[in-house]
Protein backbone atom coordinates (compact mmCIF):
# COMPACT_ATOMS: atom_id res chain seq x y z
CA UNK A 1 0.00 0.00 0.00
CA UNK A 2 1.06 3.46 0.40
CA UNK A 3 0.22 6.85 1.63
CA UNK A 4 -0.91 10.19 -0.60
CA UNK A 5 -3.11 13.30 0.03
CA UNK A 6 -4.60 15.45 -1.68
CA UNK A 7 -6.38 19.33 -0.80
CA UNK A 8 -7.58 22.36 -2.91
CA UNK A 9 -5.89 25.49 -1.41
CA UNK A 10 -6.19 29.10 -3.03
CA UNK A 11 -6.76 28.08 -6.28
CA UNK A 12 -4.18 25.16 -6.44
CA UNK A 13 -4.85 21.31 -6.16
CA UNK A 14 -1.70 19.39 -4.18
CA UNK A 15 -0.80 16.04 -3.99
CA UNK A 16 1.90 14.04 -2.12
CA UNK A 17 2.64 10.41 -1.60
CA UNK A 18 5.54 8.25 0.01
CA UNK A 19 8.03 6.12 -2.33
CA UNK A 20 7.47 2.45 -0.53
CA UNK A 21 6.55 0.00 -2.95
CA UNK A 22 5.60 -3.76 -1.45
CA UNK A 23 6.14 -6.48 -3.24
CA UNK A 24 7.15 -10.70 -3.20
CA UNK A 25 10.89 -10.12 -4.06
CA UNK A 26 13.32 -9.07 -1.89
CA UNK A 27 14.33 -5.60 -1.69
CA UNK A 28 17.49 -4.64 -3.46
CA UNK A 29 18.48 -2.37 -0.45
CA UNK A 30 18.77 -2.69 3.26
CA UNK A 31 17.39 0.86 4.25
CA UNK A 32 15.50 3.93 3.04
CA UNK A 33 17.00 7.34 2.50
CA UNK A 34 15.64 8.23 5.85
CA UNK A 35 16.94 4.81 7.37
CA UNK A 36 13.68 3.11 7.90
CA UNK A 37 14.90 -0.79 7.80
CA UNK A 38 13.47 -2.27 4.53
CA UNK A 39 11.70 -4.59 6.73
CA UNK A 40 9.18 -7.88 5.35
CA UNK A 41 5.37 -7.11 6.30
CA UNK A 42 2.52 -9.81 6.34
CA UNK A 43 4.99 -12.07 4.19
CA UNK A 44 5.96 -9.11 1.85
CA UNK A 45 9.04 -7.00 1.78
CA UNK A 46 8.22 -3.33 1.74
CA UNK A 47 11.36 -0.92 0.03
CA UNK A 48 11.54 2.77 -1.02
CA UNK A 49 11.61 2.13 -4.77
CA UNK A 50 8.83 3.82 -6.33
CA UNK A 51 7.15 7.14 -7.64
CA UNK A 52 3.61 6.86 -6.80
CA UNK A 53 2.25 10.69 -8.40
CA UNK A 54 2.23 10.43 -12.24
CA UNK A 55 1.68 13.72 -14.42
CA UNK A 56 -0.62 12.72 -16.91
CA UNK A 57 -0.45 16.01 -19.08
CA UNK A 58 -0.12 19.93 -18.14
CA UNK A 59 -2.14 20.69 -15.17
CA UNK A 60 -2.95 17.01 -14.65
CA UNK A 61 -2.05 14.35 -12.56
CA UNK A 62 -2.68 11.39 -10.53
CA UNK A 63 -1.23 9.22 -6.95
CA UNK A 64 -2.63 6.05 -6.47
CA UNK A 65 -2.78 3.14 -3.80
CA UNK A 66 -2.83 -0.13 -3.74
CA UNK A 67 -1.96 -2.75 -6.48
CA UNK A 68 0.87 -1.17 -8.39
CA UNK A 69 0.30 -3.43 -11.37
CA UNK A 70 -3.84 -2.98 -11.80
CA UNK A 71 -2.91 0.73 -10.75
CA UNK A 72 -0.74 1.09 -14.07
CA UNK A 73 -3.04 -0.63 -16.28
CA UNK A 74 -5.43 2.37 -15.11
CA UNK A 75 -3.28 5.23 -15.11
CA UNK A 76 -2.21 3.83 -18.78
CA UNK A 77 -6.08 3.98 -19.68
CA UNK A 78 -5.78 7.59 -18.08
CA UNK A 79 -2.95 8.93 -20.21
CA UNK A 80 -3.73 7.19 -23.52
CA UNK A 81 -7.79 8.50 -23.56
CA UNK A 82 -6.92 11.66 -22.14
CA UNK A 83 -7.20 14.22 -24.67
CA UNK A 84 -6.27 17.66 -25.59
CA UNK A 85 -9.93 18.92 -24.41
CA UNK A 86 -10.22 16.97 -21.28
CA UNK A 87 -11.65 19.83 -18.93
CA UNK A 88 -13.79 17.67 -16.85
CA UNK A 89 -11.80 14.22 -16.01
CA UNK A 90 -15.48 12.31 -14.30
CA UNK A 91 -16.50 10.94 -17.98
CA UNK A 92 -12.95 9.39 -17.98
CA UNK A 93 -13.03 7.81 -15.00
CA UNK A 94 -16.36 6.69 -15.11
CA UNK A 95 -15.43 4.74 -18.25
CA UNK A 96 -12.25 2.86 -16.39
CA UNK A 97 -15.05 0.31 -14.90
CA UNK A 98 -16.63 -0.18 -17.86
CA UNK A 99 -13.13 -0.59 -19.90
CA UNK A 100 -10.94 -2.26 -17.60
CA UNK A 101 -13.05 -3.79 -14.91
CA UNK A 102 -14.83 -5.72 -13.50
CA UNK A 103 -12.38 -5.30 -10.39
CA UNK A 104 -11.12 -8.12 -7.78
CA UNK A 105 -11.81 -7.15 -4.30
CA UNK A 106 -8.10 -8.43 -3.58
CA UNK A 107 -6.63 -5.81 -5.79
CA UNK A 108 -7.68 -2.91 -4.58
CA UNK A 109 -6.62 0.47 -6.29
CA UNK A 110 -7.03 4.30 -5.23
CA UNK A 111 -7.05 7.28 -6.87
CA UNK A 112 -6.26 10.90 -6.59
CA UNK A 113 -6.55 13.00 -9.82
CA UNK A 114 -6.00 16.71 -9.41
CA UNK A 115 -6.59 19.29 -12.33
CA UNK A 116 -6.67 22.46 -13.24
CA UNK A 117 -6.80 25.15 -16.30
CA UNK A 118 -6.29 28.67 -17.10
CA UNK A 119 -10.12 29.05 -17.24
CA UNK A 120 -11.98 26.69 -14.87
CA UNK A 121 -12.00 25.72 -11.33
CA UNK A 122 -9.64 23.39 -10.32
CA UNK A 123 -10.33 19.66 -9.38
CA UNK A 124 -9.97 16.99 -7.19
CA UNK A 125 -11.31 13.78 -7.55
CA UNK A 126 -11.24 9.90 -5.92
CA UNK A 127 -11.89 7.17 -7.60
CA UNK A 128 -11.59 3.50 -6.41
CA UNK A 129 -11.87 -0.20 -7.89
CA UNK A 130 -14.77 -0.80 -5.55
CA UNK A 131 -17.07 2.00 -5.52
CA UNK A 132 -15.77 3.96 -8.51
CA UNK A 133 -15.80 7.74 -8.74
CA UNK A 134 -16.76 9.74 -5.31
CA UNK A 135 -19.58 11.81 -6.59
CA UNK A 136 -19.73 13.89 -2.92
CA UNK A 137 -16.39 15.20 -3.70
CA UNK A 138 -14.10 16.89 -0.97
CA UNK A 139 -11.23 19.74 -0.62
CA UNK A 140 -9.58 16.84 0.94
CA UNK A 141 -8.54 13.04 0.31
CA UNK A 142 -6.58 10.45 1.46
CA UNK A 143 -5.76 7.51 0.42
CA UNK A 144 -3.37 4.27 1.14
CA UNK A 145 -3.01 2.27 3.99
CA UNK A 146 -1.85 4.90 7.00
CA UNK A 147 -4.83 4.61 9.72
CA UNK A 148 -5.11 5.29 13.62
CA UNK A 149 -4.21 8.73 14.87
CA UNK A 150 -2.08 9.34 11.70
CA UNK A 151 -5.50 9.83 9.92
CA UNK A 152 -5.81 12.91 11.90
CA UNK A 153 -1.99 14.27 11.13
CA UNK A 154 -2.77 16.40 7.40
CA UNK A 155 -6.36 17.64 7.99
CA UNK A 156 -4.85 18.91 11.16
CA UNK A 157 -2.14 20.81 9.48
CA UNK A 158 -3.94 21.81 6.71
CA UNK A 159 -6.65 23.01 8.47
CA UNK A 160 -4.18 25.55 10.86
CA UNK A 161 -2.66 26.92 7.30
CA UNK A 162 -6.23 27.62 6.16
CA UNK A 163 -6.89 29.64 8.81
CA UNK A 164 -3.83 31.47 7.91
CA UNK A 165 -2.20 33.27 4.57
CA UNK A 166 0.25 30.45 4.03
CA UNK A 167 1.65 31.35 0.44
CA UNK A 168 0.50 28.48 -1.92
CA UNK A 169 3.95 28.19 -3.29
CA UNK A 170 5.23 27.12 0.35
CA UNK A 171 2.39 25.13 1.58
CA UNK A 172 3.19 21.90 0.23
CA UNK A 173 7.11 21.40 1.48
CA UNK A 174 5.67 22.88 4.81
CA UNK A 175 2.80 19.97 4.88
CA UNK A 176 5.76 17.13 3.53
CA UNK A 177 8.48 18.22 6.38
CA UNK A 178 5.05 17.15 9.01
CA UNK A 179 4.66 14.27 7.81
CA UNK A 180 8.20 13.28 6.97
CA UNK A 181 9.27 13.23 10.76
CA UNK A 182 6.46 11.50 11.50
CA UNK A 183 7.86 8.82 9.06
CA UNK A 184 11.05 9.07 11.50
CA UNK A 185 9.43 8.85 14.34
CA UNK A 186 6.76 5.87 13.81
CA UNK A 187 7.43 2.62 12.37
CA UNK A 188 5.47 3.27 9.00
CA UNK A 189 6.81 0.47 7.17
CA UNK A 190 4.62 -1.86 9.44
CA UNK A 191 1.88 0.09 7.55
CA UNK A 192 4.11 -0.30 4.44
CA UNK A 193 4.61 2.87 4.06
CA UNK A 194 7.92 4.47 3.99
CA UNK A 195 10.53 6.51 2.28
CA UNK A 196 10.78 10.19 0.85
CA UNK A 197 7.61 11.79 1.46
CA UNK A 198 7.39 14.10 -2.21
CA UNK A 199 4.77 15.77 -3.90
CA UNK A 200 3.39 18.26 -6.08
CA UNK A 201 0.84 20.97 -7.15
CA UNK A 202 -1.29 22.29 -9.88
CA UNK A 203 -2.34 25.43 -10.69
CA UNK A 204 -3.75 27.45 -14.00
CA UNK A 205 -3.26 24.59 -15.87
CA UNK A 206 0.51 23.97 -14.72
CA UNK A 207 2.07 21.05 -12.81
CA UNK A 208 4.63 21.97 -10.32
CA UNK A 209 6.28 19.75 -8.34
CA UNK A 210 7.89 20.41 -4.90
CA UNK A 211 10.90 22.28 -5.20
CA UNK A 212 14.35 20.93 -4.20
CA UNK A 213 14.52 20.13 -0.77
CA UNK A 214 17.76 19.40 1.79
CA UNK A 215 16.68 17.22 4.34
CA UNK A 216 18.70 16.97 7.78
CA UNK A 217 18.08 14.63 10.72
CA UNK A 218 19.96 15.64 13.82
CA UNK A 219 20.49 14.06 17.53
CA UNK A 220 20.31 16.72 20.57
CA UNK A 221 23.92 17.95 20.48
CA UNK A 222 22.72 18.12 16.37
CA UNK A 223 25.60 15.65 15.65
CA UNK A 224 25.34 12.62 13.69
CA UNK A 225 23.41 13.83 11.10
CA UNK A 226 21.76 12.32 8.16
CA UNK A 227 21.32 14.23 5.29
CA UNK A 228 19.00 13.44 2.68
CA UNK A 229 18.52 15.88 -0.85
CA UNK A 230 15.81 15.39 -2.98
CA UNK A 231 14.67 17.25 -6.47
CA UNK A 232 12.81 16.64 -9.28
CA UNK A 233 13.78 16.67 -12.73
CA UNK A 234 11.56 15.42 -15.75
CA UNK A 235 9.37 13.86 -13.20
CA UNK A 236 12.07 11.47 -12.00
CA UNK A 237 12.45 11.97 -8.10
CA UNK A 238 16.31 11.76 -7.22
CA UNK A 239 17.05 11.15 -4.00
CA UNK A 240 20.82 11.23 -2.49
CA UNK A 241 21.33 10.14 1.04
CA UNK A 242 24.37 10.29 3.59
CA UNK A 243 22.89 7.52 5.23
CA UNK A 244 23.09 4.96 2.50
CA UNK A 245 25.82 6.77 0.96
CA UNK A 246 24.01 6.17 -2.94
CA UNK A 247 21.50 8.10 -4.92
CA UNK A 248 17.97 6.87 -6.03
CA UNK A 249 16.24 7.75 -9.36
CA UNK A 250 12.18 7.01 -8.33
CA UNK A 251 10.24 6.97 -11.85
CA UNK A 252 6.72 5.37 -13.09
CA UNK A 253 6.90 4.06 -16.51
CA UNK A 254 4.03 5.71 -17.69
CA UNK A 255 5.74 8.93 -17.13
CA UNK A 256 9.14 7.65 -17.76
CA UNK A 257 9.31 5.40 -21.05
CA UNK A 258 13.10 5.01 -20.49
CA UNK A 259 15.02 5.58 -16.58
CA UNK A 260 18.50 5.02 -18.94
CA UNK A 261 17.79 7.63 -21.53
CA UNK A 262 16.84 10.08 -18.47
CA UNK A 263 20.51 9.53 -16.57
CA UNK A 264 22.20 9.82 -20.09
CA UNK A 265 20.63 12.89 -20.11
CA UNK A 266 20.72 14.35 -16.71
CA UNK A 267 23.67 12.71 -15.53
CA UNK A 268 26.11 15.56 -15.70
CA UNK A 269 23.35 17.88 -13.96
CA UNK A 270 23.00 15.68 -10.90
CA UNK A 271 26.72 15.27 -9.83
CA UNK A 272 26.75 18.64 -9.69
CA UNK A 273 23.41 19.69 -8.43
CA UNK A 274 24.38 17.20 -5.88
CA UNK A 275 27.51 19.46 -4.48
CA UNK A 276 25.93 22.36 -4.43
CA UNK A 277 23.92 23.79 -1.42
CA UNK A 278 21.82 25.36 -3.92
CA UNK A 279 18.41 23.87 -2.58
CA UNK A 280 15.03 25.96 -2.15
CA UNK A 281 14.09 24.64 0.86
CA UNK A 282 16.30 23.12 3.87
CA UNK A 283 14.59 20.84 6.10
CA UNK A 284 15.61 20.01 9.93
CA UNK A 285 14.43 16.98 11.91
CA UNK A 286 14.65 16.21 15.12
CA UNK A 287 15.51 12.76 15.82
CA UNK A 288 14.60 12.86 19.50
CA UNK A 289 11.38 14.79 19.05
CA UNK A 290 8.93 16.23 16.35
CA UNK A 291 10.85 19.27 15.78
CA UNK A 292 10.83 20.36 12.47
CA UNK A 293 12.65 23.06 11.20
CA UNK A 294 12.19 24.77 7.58
CA UNK A 295 14.00 26.84 5.91
CA UNK A 296 13.22 29.13 2.75
CA UNK A 297 16.06 29.79 0.42
CA UNK A 298 14.55 33.22 -1.32
CA UNK A 299 17.54 33.90 -3.08
CA UNK A 300 19.90 31.05 -4.29
CA UNK A 301 22.81 33.25 -5.42
CA UNK A 302 24.53 34.53 -2.08
CA UNK A 303 25.33 32.78 1.61
CA UNK A 304 22.96 31.42 3.61
CA UNK A 305 22.53 33.11 6.32
CA UNK A 306 21.62 30.42 9.01
CA UNK A 307 23.70 27.00 7.39
CA UNK A 308 26.47 26.36 4.97
CA UNK A 309 26.83 22.79 3.93
CA UNK A 310 30.19 21.57 2.60
CA UNK A 311 30.66 18.01 0.83
CA UNK A 312 33.77 16.31 2.32
CA UNK A 313 33.43 12.38 0.47
CA UNK A 314 31.77 9.26 0.88
CA UNK A 315 28.81 11.00 1.28
CA UNK A 316 30.00 12.41 4.16
CA UNK A 317 29.91 16.60 5.12
CA UNK A 318 30.36 19.20 7.07
CA UNK A 319 27.59 21.82 8.37
CA UNK A 320 27.90 25.66 9.94
CA UNK A 321 25.17 26.33 11.44
CA UNK A 322 24.13 30.09 12.91
CA UNK A 323 23.26 30.57 16.58
CA UNK A 324 19.83 31.12 16.05
CA UNK A 325 19.47 28.55 13.68
CA UNK A 326 20.98 26.35 16.34
CA UNK A 327 18.79 27.61 19.03
CA UNK A 328 15.68 26.79 16.88
CA UNK A 329 17.02 23.43 16.18
CA UNK A 330 17.60 22.24 20.28
CA UNK A 331 14.00 24.46 21.39
CA UNK A 332 12.29 21.16 23.49
CA UNK A 333 8.61 19.78 21.72
CA UNK A 334 5.68 20.97 24.45
CA UNK A 335 2.82 19.40 24.41
CA UNK A 336 0.08 22.04 25.07
CA UNK A 337 -2.55 19.35 26.85
CA UNK A 338 -5.14 20.76 24.29
CA UNK A 339 -5.76 18.04 22.09
CA UNK A 340 -2.73 19.61 19.55
CA UNK A 341 -1.05 17.99 17.48
CA UNK A 342 2.41 17.28 18.74
CA UNK A 343 4.52 18.73 16.78
CA UNK A 344 6.88 21.86 16.77
CA UNK A 345 7.60 24.07 13.44
CA UNK A 346 9.43 26.64 12.79
CA UNK A 347 10.07 28.50 9.89
CA UNK A 348 12.02 30.78 8.82
CA UNK A 349 12.88 33.09 5.42
CA UNK A 350 16.53 32.91 4.30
Amino acid sequence: MTYCAGWKYSNSVYLFADTAATKNSPPNTTHSSFGELHAKVRGEHVEESLLKIVPLSDGIAVAFAGDVQLATSIVEFLSENLTANSSDLRPLLSSVTTSLGPFSRNRRVELLIAASDSIGEPQLLYWNTAAGLDTFESDYYQIGSLTSYHSALTPQVLSLFARGNLAPDRILSVVTAIVQSYGVHENLVEQNIGGLIFGLRTHAGQTIWQEDTNYVLYDPQVKGLIWVSAFVRDNVVVVNSSKTNDIRCLAHSVSTTSIEAWVDKWQGHLKSHLETGRYRYWVFISMLDKVITVLRRNTLNRHSRYVSLRKIGDGKFDMATSEELMSLLKQPLIDQQDGSLPFRLNFRND
